[in-house]
């Protein structure tokens, strides 16, 4: 991730060159959280989709024990 990271921040500095010579990991930041969409999500979906992963792993659990494992 830290170099697909570098690699835009040195994909922007050439094509904004003395635009923004300067473009910094928070200026990215930044920019990612104004351009990307936020996805609200409360804390029973949360704990919804961990009951479910959990389930399935519960159940793969139960199974490799019955096959003897």
């Amino acid at each position: 991730m830290v170099m697909v990271l570098l690699l835009f921040i040195l994909e922007l500095k050439i094509e904004w060159g003395e635009k923004a010579p300067m473009v910094s990991v928070m200026d990215v930041k930044e920019i990612f959280e104004v351009i990307l969409p936020k996805n609200v999500i409360t804390e029973e979906e949360i704990l919804a989709v961990i009951r479910q992963k959990h389930k399935v792993r519960l159940s793969a659990r139960k199974s490799h024990h019955r096959r003897g494992g």
